[in-house]
């Protein structure tokens, strides 16, 4: 089994050049995190992708309180300086897979500690802070 991340540039790379690629805690920071995804699923048969989950009951809170950006030990940035330009939460993304026709062969959510529990399973978009996904594309009926 081979993973690898993708290349900056991945016009040249031939499709499933790979068995899995993986973008960790990059998504949100990409401007076209959706071509990523697509390109990570032409040059290998299965992908992992990890992002912070802003649905996430602190970040609503905090901004339901405050009325500002969250800021945490998680996201220490204001606004204006954050690296990250599209805030995803976990529906958001399984809309996009569906959207997409990408199969999610696997999903977690875990907690600020990267622990699962029995509340994240139940409700991972409100309880959940970061998202693990393994994916793939759906195969195309004949």
């Amino acid at each position: 089994l081979m993973i690898r991340r993708p290349p900056r540039s991945t016009h040249c790379i031939s499709s499933a050049a790979s068995d899995v690629y993986k973008r960790q805690q990059t998504l949100q920071a990409l401007s076209s995190p959706d071509k990523l995804i697509e390109e990570m699923l032409r040059i290998g048969k299965r992908g992992i992708v990890t992002f912070p989950n802003f649905g996430n009951w602190r970040s609503r809170i905090y901004l339901a309180s405050k009325g500002r950006m969250p800021i945490s030990k998680f996201m220490p940035y204001q606004w204006y300086n954050t690296p990250n330009i599209h805030f995803c939460t976990v529906k958001d993304f399984d809309e996009l897979c569906s959207n997409k026709k990408i199969k999610v062969l696997t999903r977690m959510v875990v907690d600020a500690k990267h622990k699962r529990n029995l509340g994240i399973g139940i409700l991972p978009n409100l309880l959940g802070e970061t998202a693990i996904y393994h994916l793939t594309r759906k195969k195309k009926r004949n």
